[in-house]
């Protein structure tokens, strides 16, 4: 693949739970396959993320490989017309993966998730699954 990719809260959580040994879900596999990408994580998903975690400490140790992505006010507009579009087609998702889409947009980055069919309204967004 090469190049860079933006990973959902999907991935970070099966990443964690496949580290500590609770479960196989492809995310180890998918990052050793494409060793030369860079891993991006939007500042939401990694919000999403650490909420699983009384101690962020713990959960701050699973981003550390990954640059995290500072939601900006380019990211705010894309994000905008992404749920005004959903909006008027009946089609709309929750706000927090409405900002992790319009990151991923915004990077020009495909979205690492196991949730292909939930992001699949948003226009201009490539999905990648790990699964």
């Amino acid at each position: 693949m090469g190049g860079r990719v933006n990973l959902d809260t999907t991935f970070l959580i099966d990443l964690h739970r496949e580290q500590s040994g609770r479960g196989t879900k492809g995310t180890r596999q998918f990052l050793e396959s494409h060793s030369d990408s860079r891993f991006h994580v939007s500042v939401v998903a990694a919000m999403e993320f650490l909420e699983g975690f009384a101690d962020c400490a713990r959960g701050e140790r699973c981003l550390a490989p990954f640059k995290q992505v500072v939601f900006d006010d380019q990211m705010a507009r894309r994000a905008s017309r992404i749920r005004r579009e959903l909006r008027e087609t009946g089609k709309l998702i929750g706000d927090l993966d409405i900002l992790i889409a319009a990151t991923a947009i915004q990077m020009g980055e495909p979205l690492v998730t196991a949730n292909e069919a939930h992001f699949k309204p948003v226009s201009g967004l490539e999905c990648i699954s790990y699964r």
